[in-house]
């Protein structure tokens, strides 16, 4: 993909590399890169993030499955999208993506609002998911009063952004020091940053969708029945661990690893989640589920 502006936007450094194909889901141009071959395992990313965020195991994973990361609209090299940013929007636009794709089943890696995409899609169309991996989903901690403050506050610093107050992006690098701690992420954590301004718009309305009822998923779990592993970072100052076991505890079949860090496993403890992540896929993308994907790459 290339910008027809002089420069590009700062969100392309975020997500889906120079070389990354795309595909219309939707009206909407879905950036994604796709690597490998075996059994397709797919990766989310959360708000105002992008596909970059999955670098550190990209090499690993696609050394033994088809690894694909696509960038949510807006984010990343992705187009934009012409509804709001929610829950419900990011499941149907994942639906569209594996019917465009010819994934007939796949495991899903997903993290904060994409982990809570994974969950819906798993829970609508159980026979196209072998697995689920998520990292610090969203939309298993009960709303409360402090609950609904917070998204609003959230939302507010989207507006900030949007109308360009000075106090944005400090605010911004300042909370995302606390999302992503580790050395590991701290490259990636500034690019987000940086790109933080051209995402402002989406911020809001994620964060303002997140307190509706259409984004409240503390009972999926019992729609849910293919194996799942929860991996948390233990700091996660926002989607606690500790508020969200009892939603957790509705999955039959799941397992959870814990890490260091602030929200996203896999860019903060690279080595670690894969310890963890890698044996997961060897079990749930055997031959027993393999030979239920008719996936192939697109043209």
């Amino acid at each position: 993909m290339k910008s027809t502006a002089l420069e590009e936007p700062k969100r392309f450094a975020v997500g889906a590399s120079p070389q990354c194909r795309t595909v219309t889901v939707d009206r909407v141009s879905i950036a994604y890169d796709d690597r490998g071959s075996g059994f397709p395992v797919v990766g989310l990313h959360a708000i105002t993030h992008g596909s970059r965020d999955f670098e550190h195991v990209t090499d690993r994973l696609a050394a033994r499955w088809r690894f694909i990361a696509l960038d949510w609209p807006g984010q990343g090299r992705s187009g934009s999208d012409h509804e709001p940013a929610r829950l419900a929007r990011y499941t149907t636009l994942l639906a569209g993506f594996f019917d465009a794709l010819k994934i007939d089943r796949a495991v899903l890696i997903g993290n904060s609002i994409g982990g809570s995409a994974a969950m819906a899609y798993a829970a609508q169309f159980p026979h196209r998911v072998a697995g689920l991996v998520l990292a610090d989903p969203g939309g298993l901690i009960p709303m409360n009063a402090l609950g609904y403050r917070l998204c609003g506050l959230m939302a507010a610093l989207g507006r900030a952004g949007q109308r360009d107050a000075f106090y944005f992006k400090p605010v911004f690098s300042i909370l995302y020091r606390q999302f992503l701690r580790t050395p590991a992420a701290r490259v990636q954590r500034a690019r987000i940053v940086d790109a933080a301004p051209e995402c402002a718009g989406i911020w809001e309305q994620a964060w303002l969708s997140f307190p509706t009822p259409d984004a409240n998923q503390t009972d999926i779990g019992t729609h849910i029945n293919c194996p799942v592993l929860f991996t948390w970072a233990k700091r996660d100052p926002v989607v606690s661990y500790a508020a969200s076991k009892d939603a957790i505890a509705r999955f039959s079949d799941h397992s959870v690893s814990l890490f260091g860090g602030g929200h996203c496993p896999f860019l903060e403890e690279p080595e670690k989640f894969l310890a963890a992540v890698e044996p997961f896929l060897e079990s749930t993308t055997a031959e027993k589920f393999a030979v239920r994907s008719l996936s192939a790459k697109a043209v």
